[in-house]
């Protein structure tokens, strides 16, 4: 059965590990503070903590961060990230999306939402957390690089493997550069890319697209890795949208059962094992599973069948569900899709 922490609304997740054990960071939003409205769970989120232990998932006792306090620029509630840990250090790098309640909100082409920027918190036992600095370590770019300068979420970061670290943001194109082009407003989600030589110290306006889709309007909580095959590797996106984000382009070209709440992937050619640019990924997103929202992979690079984990979007009333489900065992096939199995 799913695993849900008492008295929480829990959604998007991500993983790490520590002296053997698999720790699950994830959103979660006390039911009261939301007066048990789950729709009203964004703006009171926090970042929970659990391990995995013989008998289920154990909670532990107090989230791993809460908003800051004061005029901070992370002071409304804190929303997706990922963990990257310093193999020199040993330091665990949190790398979180939050908004500050101060900024105004702008009108993007489905709702009103404040700019979401990226922060940073260290810890060396994934147990105590502190925040690096008092701005954010990924600020949003804005709109000088094509952006519409409120996306700005859900950073997952890898390391690179020619040195360095690489770091995959979900954003969304400047409304301006959708006029006149084959993107119209119910597309233009973009997964951006940063490099940076440290965790610490990223350059927002060196970011470059690993995905400009006019297939969807927004592509959430990414995940991506590299998978070898007997003749090659390929490069993997990761994501999650809604069956609102599925764009009218995209429903002219493939199937209605391919337009769902779920979780998508995108993937390379087969690239020479020597290959070490990220590719830029094109064509149609496939649907991994349907139902199951912010999916994750655990060890995709390494494993020979590697867990699928996820949230149950919503109950067959259409409410919400979340919680973190039991793994699902996923099958890479030789052409390089990928199913459960």
């Amino acid at each position: 059965m799913p695993w849900f922490p008492h008295n929480k609304y829990l959604w998007d997740f991500w993983f790490a590990r520590q002296d053997g054990e698999l720790h699950a960071f994830y959103l979660q939003a006390e039911q009261a503070e939301c007066h048990f409205n789950p729709d009203l769970r964004h703006n009171c989120s926090a970042i929970g903590h659990a391990v995995l232990t013989p008998y289920g998932w154990r909670e532990m006792a107090a989230p791993a961060l809460t908003r800051n306090t004061g005029r901070a620029w992370d002071n409304l509630s804190l929303w997706t990230g990922s963990i990257a840990r310093d193999p020199v250090t040993e330091a665990h790098f949190l790398f979180y999306t939050a908004r500050q309640q101060e900024d105004p909100a702008r009108w993007t082409p489905s709702e009103w939402q404040r700019p979401q920027q990226i922060g940073l918190a260290v810890s060396r036992d994934l147990l105590t957390w502190e925040r690096v600095g008092r701005t954010p370590v990924i600020a949003n770019p804005g709109r000088q690089i094509g952006l519409d300068g409120v996306a700005w979420r859900d950073p997952y970061v890898i390391p690179d493997e020619r040195g360095g670290w690489l770091a995959f943001i979900c954003a969304r194109l400047n409304p301006e550069d959708r006029q006149n082009s084959e993107f119209g407003t119910d597309a233009g989600a973009v997964i951006a890319w940063l490099k940076s030589a440290s965790l610490d110290n990223w350059d927002c306006y060196q970011t470059r697209r690993l995905v400009t889709s006019d297939e969807f309007y927004q592509m959430e909580v990414p995940q991506v890795f590299w998978r070898r095959f007997a003749h090659g590797k390929r490069f993997y996106l990761i994501f999650c949208a809604q069956e609102k984000d599925c764009s009218r382009a995209r429903r002219q070209r493939v199937s209605a059962d391919q337009c769902r709440t779920g979780t998508y992937y995108l993937m390379s050619d087969l690239l020479p094992f020597a290959e070490q640019d990220v590719p830029q990924l094109t064509g149609s997103a496939r649907l991994l599973t349907e139902g199951w929202y912010a999916g994750r992979l655990l060890d995709p690079e390494t494993a020979a069948t590697p867990m699928f984990f996820g949230f149950q979007w919503a109950d067959e009333a259409g409410r919400f569900v979340g919680g973190i489900s039991d793994p699902m065992p996923v099958q890479f096939n030789e052409d390089g899709s990928i199913s459960l199995t």
